[in-house]
């Protein structure tokens, strides 16, 4: 392997985090003026999800993530800056196989990834979400895809990754979803009263969120 390409697989789980970070804000928060989000949400999610996945695959082999390399007519190494000009990576549609053939893990939820690839096709190109519950659909592909796979291989907590100063909005725009998502272990929720968003929750869901979180359940369950 060329030396500049041994340092790949963490150089594109950096901008997986940032793309994430982008999506968490944009499918979280709605105020006044900032309307515009709720299209682009899933734009940013289907974004983080590629790159996370193209993350897992670098870790077996940068090249593996190019379906085509170019044809090269020097017995030179394959480098960096002849992918950049000449390689074509796979397609978003094609990297849950690539990634199970390549480093045997599979897509959680395969069912979310294929609804946030056309609800972000349909915006991409149409500018148009067909009133689909955007919300919903990125947080579920999100937590269902990205955020198991980002703690599994890299330890990481996709809650944590977001532009406000606490994760508390963000946690408890899951709890009121009735999402499960990776709690990391030093949480501290101090802007808000998480039993309020979990309110009308199912009792398995009350359950599970008083148990991640420590919390007492109001009805003991």
């Amino acid at each position: 392997m060329h030396e500049s390409l041994r340092d790949i697989s963490t150089r594109i789980l950096r901008l997986a985090t940032d793309a994430l970070t982008r999506a968490n804000t944009d499918a979280v928060y709605f105020d006044p003026g900032m309307e515009h989000r709720k299209s682009l949400a899933p734009l940013a999610a289907a974004h983080a999800g590629e790159l996370t996945l193209k993350a897992l695959i670098a870790k077996e082999h940068p090249l593996l993530l190019f379906k085509n390399i170019g044809e090269k007519t020097t017995n030179d190494a394959v480098d960096l800056n002849w992918l950049l000009k000449n390689g074509r990576t796979h397609d978003f549609s094609m990297l849950p196989s690539i990634l199970w053939a390549t480093s045997g893990i599979k897509i959680p939820n395969i069912a979310s990834y294929r609804r946030i690839a056309a609800l972000r096709n349909q915006i991409q190109h149409f500018v148009d979400d067909g009133d689909a519950d955007t919300q919903s659909e990125c947080l579920n592909f999100i937590y269902s895809n990205i955020d198991p796979l980002l703690n599994e291989h890299f330890g990481l907590a996709a809650c944590q990754f977001h532009e406000d100063e606490f994760d508390d909005y963000v946690i408890g725009c899951l709890l009121s979803h009735q999402i499960k998502f990776t709690v990391p272990r030093d949480i501290v929720l101090s802007e808000i009263d998480p039993l309020t968003y979990l309110e009308g929750t199912s009792k398995r869901y009350l359950e599970w969120a008083c148990a991640a979180l420590r919390l007492k359940s109001p009805n003991g369950a």
